[in-house]
């Protein structure tokens, strides 16, 4: 046992430690760029996060209740909680508080309708400025127009569409088999995270420049999606149990921040893989050309 007296020192030997290695972890190339992505998504997201999750709560999230609904009008129970349920594989008292919180949206279209033409007034518009602000501040550029606002509203309308479709293709690829449509879902979502910086930015980056953030986007999002019935049912079991409707509220809410979270994270790759690849190129020829003047010296 170390006398009182040398606690500090140890303990002050073992910081340093750790300091060291997170230096040397920091100074690969891996640890370069997880260093720059830090930076760069930091730099760009400015608590974005918090924003798109609160205006896509308020008129995404019923709007694709409304859009599943629309995809199944032969249903009698709101589809959008039936998958729900089937993806999550929630049983019991859960499935049913889930159901019956989120109603039937079939039972009155014409009034949920217009209740998301209403939400995508007030704040859906918002979320199309949200991520534009993310990718312009991630690229160093500058866009605007008198048509944004146009197309903030068409960004909203197709990002509920593709929240709706990945909740029913969730249950189909649960159902179907995950062989079978994985790739095809896989495809679909990196042209979706692919359209979204061309539209928003008004196609100042071209689409090669953007393949690696959509790409990373489409796995990470898909993968956090497979992996959600592996873990999210406990939670919202907990919740509902001990808060009713209003804990299968806010554990939905959670996830969705998280989710919302990894795609602003995932937007800011593309250009950050481009200056990574860039001065990994040029820290490379400078020690090229260092090690040929040593070998020069020598001789």
């Amino acid at each position: 046992m170390p006398e009182p007296d040398q606690l500090p020192a140890a303990a002050g030997g073992r910081l340093k430690a750790v300091q060291a290695w997170l230096r040397g972890r920091s100074d690969t190339r891996l640890g370069r760029l997880a260093l720059q992505w830090f930076r760069a998504y930091f730099a760009a997201s400015r608590n974005s996060g918090c924003a798109a999750t609160m205006y896509s709560t308020l008129s995404v999230l019923p709007g694709a209740l409304v859009a599943v609904a629309l995809f199944n009008p032969e249903s009698n129970t709101n589809a959008f909680a039936a998958h729900l349920v089937s993806h999550l594989g929630l049983t019991g008292s859960t499935a049913s508080l889930v159901e019956d919180t989120f109603g039937s949206a079939s039972a009155n279209r014409l009034a949920a309708t217009i209740s998301v033409a209403i939400s995508a007034l007030l704040w859906g518009i918002g979320i199309g400025q949200i991520y534009k602000d993310v990718y312009a501040r991630a690229w160093g550029i500058e866009v605007g127009s008198a048509a944004d606002q146009a197309l903030f509203a068409i960004f909203f309308f197709v990002f509920t569409g593709a929240v709706a479709l990945a909740v029913v293709s969730g249950g189909e690829l649960r159902d179907t088999g995950w062989i079978v449509l994985l790739p095809v879902w896989l495809l679909g979502t990196t042209v979706f995270w692919l359209w979204v910086p061309r539209f928003l930015l008004h196609r100042r980056i071209g689409l090669r420049s953007l393949l690696p953030g959509a790409l990373l986007g489409a796995i990470v999002l898909g993968g956090a999606s497979a992996a959600a019935p592996f873990f999210l049912p406990a939670t919202m079991n907990a919740n509902g149990k001990a808060f009713g409707s209003f804990g299968v509220v806010v554990t939905l809410n959670g996830w969705f921040f998280i989710m919302i979270t990894m795609s602003l994270v995932c937007a800011v790759f593309s250009p950050v893989w481009a200056d990574w690849r860039q001065s990994e190129r040029q820290r490379r020829d400078a020690v090229g050309a260092q090690r040929q003047s040593t070998n020069l010296e020598a001789k």
